[in-house]
């Protein structure tokens, strides 16, 4: 869990960093602009400002609720209250960043117009409005997730890690999490329509031979004598771990193909991925095993 919030808080603040350029350059362009049409600090000019501002608040809040909530229901994480507390103080303190910065670049130029009450007027307004959106999008996304998480049928990402025998950070680095979560609930809607239920015990296992194949290869890396003979097994083990990336995508697949009507499936892309699956066995030593996995799934296709 502290992983996961520190993985947010790093993501969220590239997000605000990003954010921040952006109203930047809209700011200078802006000057340009109003500086070119001779109306450098005109109100017209300072509205501009005003709106470019009041957008990256609106957006920044929404994309940070966006981060949290996508990466919350990936790993099937709801929001606690500690954490839900944490982020209204951090994006709070984010929106006051912003209007520090709006005060600082304009509430002079007000001063000179003799509209700096009115100013300071409305970003007052403006934080009092931020810091009750900030408190409302964090309650809806807390009763959100915990909805949605348990309603869920999706699989945590440490259970597909103990299913398949596969490192859990492994899954993240070759992004199969949401393909493996997606097809084992394609699988279950194919089972309920009236497929044999061992026709996809047998596709698991796929995935689990070809990953455990994987750790055999690895565990020899350090047995190798040289270098380069070291490098090349590290090597193969890269390689072995893409294949197997490209296996669950080819699953997931077909099973998105068998779950249409028979007329509505696309034989040329069935073929293709049939095609590609031989190749990819072949780059074990034994391949048969996982063809003969494989075959009682073509009768569902047919």
């Amino acid at each position: 869990m502290d992983d996961l919030d520190k993985t947010l808080d790093m993501m969220e603040r590239d997000k605000c960093t990003t954010l921040l350029a952006e109203n930047s350059v809209r700011l200078k362009k802006n000057n340009i602009r109003f500086t070119t049409a001779d109306k450098k600090h005109s109100q017209e000019h300072l509205d501009a400002q005003q709106v470019s501002y009041e957008k990256l608040i609106r957006t920044l809040i929404r994309q940070l609720v966006g981060i949290e909530k996508k990466i919350r229901l990936k790993y099937l994480v709801p929001l606690e209250n500690l954490r839900a507390n944490n982020l209204r103080a951090s994006w709070n303190t984010e929106v006051e960043g912003v209007l520090k910065d709006f005060k600082k670049k304009y509430r002079a130029v007000h001063k000179q117009r003799g509209s700096v009450e009115e100013f300071d007027k409305r970003v007052s307004q403006m934080l009092a409005g931020a810091k009750i959106s900030v408190d409302t999008e964090v309650t809806k996304l807390k009763h959100k997730l915990e909805t949605e998480i348990g309603t869920s049928e999706k699989f945590q990402p440490s259970e597909l890690s103990k299913i398949y025998g596969v490192d859990e950070p492994v899954l993240v680095d070759l992004q199969i999490i949401d393909p493996l979560q997606d097809m084992r609930i394609l699988f279950k809607k194919l089972e309920d329509s009236g497929c044999d239920g061992e026709v996809f015990v047998s596709l698991n296992e796929i995935i689990q031979m070809y990953a455990k194949e994987i750790r055999n290869v690895e565990s020899t890396v350090w047995s190798g004598r040289s270098v380069d003979q070291r490098k090349e097994t590290k090597m193969r083990v890269a390689k072995l771990s893409l294949n197997l990336k490209e296996i669950v995508l080819s699953l997931h697949d077909l099973a998105r193909q068998a779950l249409l009507e028979k007329e509505k499936r696309n034989e040329e892309i069935i073929l293709k991925i049939r095609s590609n699956l031989e190749k990819l066995f072949k780059s074990v030593e034994d391949s048969e095993p996982l063809q003969n996995k494989l075959e009682p799934f073509w009768g569902v296709l047919n």
